[in-house]
C-alpha cells in the first residue's frame, strides 16, 4: 500500500509539472500577444501596462471602424450625374460640372496679369481643395479649369466671387 501512495504522489507532482509547463506556455504566448498588439497601435509607448495595451487596441480599432465608414460612405457617392451651370458675363465664362464630390470650374476670361492667382484665391477663400488647376493663353482670352474636391455648398459662392473676377 506504501507503494501506492508513492506512485500516486509521483503522478500528481507529474501532473503539476506538465500544468505549470503548460501555464507557462500560455503567458508566453499573452505576452507575445500583448507585444504584437502593442507594436501595432501607434498611439502607446514601449512600457505600457497590459491593461493600457488593451485599452488603447479598442480605442484605436474604433477609430479604425469609423474610419472604414466613412471611406465607404465615400465610395457610395451618387452616380455621376453632370450638372452643367453656365452663368455669361461680357468678358467671362464660368461652367461647371458637379460629379459626385468633384467639381470641374471651366472658365474663360479676358487676359491680364495675375489673373490665375486671382482665381485660385477664390478657392483657398472659400477653402476648397484644389486637386489641379490650368490655364491656356490663347489671344486675349485665358482659359482656367480647376477641378476642387468637395467644394459642397461652396459652389454657387465660388461661382459669384469667379465672376466678380
Amino acid at each position: 500500500m506504501e507503494q501506492l501512495d508513492l506512485t500516486s504522489a509521483k503522478r500528481k507532482r507529474g501532473e503539476h509539472d506538465t500544468q505549470v509547463i503548460y501555464e507557462r506556455l500560455r503567458r508566453e504566448k499573452a505576452a507575445d500577444y500583448y507585444t504584437v498588439l502593442q507594436s501595432l497601435v501607434p498611439t502607446l509607448f514601449p512600457k505600457a501596462t497590459r491593461s493600457k495595451i488593451v485599452e488603447e487596441t479598442i480605442r484605436y480599432i474604433k477609430h479604425l471602424e469609423g474610419k472604414l465608414e466613412f471611406l465607404k460612405q465615400q465610395q457610395r457617392v451618387e452616380p455621376a450625374q453632370p450638372i452643367q451651370l453656365t452663368q455669361r458675363n461680357r468678358t467671362s465664362t464660368v461652367d461647371l460640372a458637379v460629379s459626385g464630390n468633384m467639381t470641374l470650374f471651366a472658365m474663360s476670361f479676358t487676359s491680364r496679369p495675375g489673373l490665375l492667382c486671382r482665381v485660385l484665391q477664390v478657392f483657398e477663400t472659400h477653402f476648397a481643395d484644389v486637386l489641379t488647376a490650368t490655364i491656356v493663353l490663347a489671344s486675349d482670352i485665358s482659359w482656367i479649369t480647376v477641378t476642387a474636391w468637395e467644394v459642397g455648398a461652396s459652389v454657387d459662392r465660388i461661382k459669384r466671387d469667379l465672376m466678380a473676377i
